[in-house]
């Protein structure tokens, strides 16, 4: 007897998130397997940091604020938006100086072809920000393997109807960069066929997770008015 699209989802999430089966990826996906990032104000850019010392941006969103102005392949050497400079490789591999309020600007000094540049942006909106899971997997296992290595997804309410799978689940686990525990949610739909997962779609408490690691968040300043 065939597995429903639920149990194959639920198969999915007990053998890859939480027993960290990596290889075991694309029996549940199919190579092509599209992750939609959902909508956000930022910069449209993704980037890696697994060589230890340098982050070098691996993806740019089409039609947003990156695009045609930061290249794949270029190195961030500075990055700051006038309340703030990021500089040293930790506070570059956060990813902090990303989002922001809209219209905010930002400049980036990047290494491209051996030669450094400034950029000077301005945080947009950005919409269609798809990854394909193959070429953004083995980022996501180092990062899991080496930060959470103790991860764990409980799911809460799992349910299906035609191709999709509707899931919302708790994470939990310690963080090895700050030693510190975190809970936080997920929800996440999934598109599946011929018994494999072809799309995702998906929104996380980042904020939550954030906090519990010790991150702040600072209350903006309001103008006053005469």
């Amino acid at each position: 007897m065939s597995k429903t699209n639920v149990q194959i989802v639920e198969e999915y999430v007990e053998e890859v998130s939480n027993r960290k089966h990596f290889e075991r990826v694309f029996d549940y996906c199919t190579e092509d397997c599209v992750i939609h990032v959902a909508p956000y104000v930022g910069l449209g850019l993704n980037f890696d940091d697994r060589s230890g010392d340098k982050v070098v941006l691996m993806d740019i969103a089409p039609n947003s604020p990156a695009a045609g102005n930061l290249q794949v392949g270029d190195e961030l050497v500075r990055v700051t938006d006038g309340a703030k400079t990021w500089e040293t490789f930790k506070d570059l591999k956060s990813g902090l100086w990303g989002q922001g309020a809209m219209g905010t600007p930002i400049t980036f000094t990047v290494k491209r072809d051996g030669k450094l540049m400034n950029i000077p942006l301005k945080r947009g909106r950005v919409d269609g920000f798809d990854l394909v899971l193959s070429t953004y997997i083995d980022l996501w296992k180092d990062g899991t393997l080496k930060y959470w290595p103790d991860s764990n997804v409980e799911i809460k309410m799992i349910f299906g109807e035609g191709d999709r799978v509707a899931c919302y689940w708790i994470n939990s686990g310690t963080n090895q960069e700050y030693q510190r525990s975190a809970v936080w949610s997920e929800m996440n739909i999934y598109r599946l066929k011929d018994g494999k997962i072809v799309e995702g779609w998906g929104v996380e408490d980042s904020f939550s997770q954030l906090k519990q690691l010790g991150y702040q968040i600072d209350e903006p300043v309001t103008e006053q008015t005469a």
